[in-house]
């Protein structure tokens, strides 16, 4: 079976809990176990996350990391104007889950982005997608 991706974003400062929980969900939204995972991927500004890095570490996974340029150039249903105007392109969890996972066709999105919020006004947004 090929390995999907999950691309994740999240505001500054989330708890690293939060990230779990938002990723375990949507692989069981997808009925996916962790290791069907091939790695996490998401925005150069959030790669050293600490919600991110705690998440992938516990898992083993990989962390891809993209520029917002990079990002900016993958179709994806749920654009944001806000998250343009702060990271500099309008999705992160969609656009770096299809990249990761070698492609840019929103059609191999397994789960489009579910944003998991934590009560303090942080959030974590997460996507799943599948190598074509």
């Amino acid at each position: 079976m090929k390995k999907v991706f999950v691309g994740v974003g999240c505001t500054p400062g989330l708890h690293p809990d939060v990230m779990m929980t938002a990723v375990l969900r949507a692989l069981r939204k997808v009925g996916l176990a962790p290791d069907a995972v091939g790695g996490l991927a998401t925005i150069a500004q959030r790669r050293d996350e600490p919600a991110i890095v705690l998440t992938a570490r516990h898992h083993g996974w990989d962390i891809q990391a993209f520029s917002a340029e990079a990002l900016s150039r993958v179709p994806v249903p749920n654009p944001s104007e806000r998250v343009r105007q702060v990271m500099g392109t309008p999705a992160v969890a969609e656009a770096a889950a299809l990249l990761a996972a070698g492609t840019r066709d929103p059609k191999h999105l397994l789960l489009e982005k579910r944003v998991h919020r934590d009560g303090e006004r942080k959030a974590a947004t997460v996507s799943i997608a599948r190598s074509p």
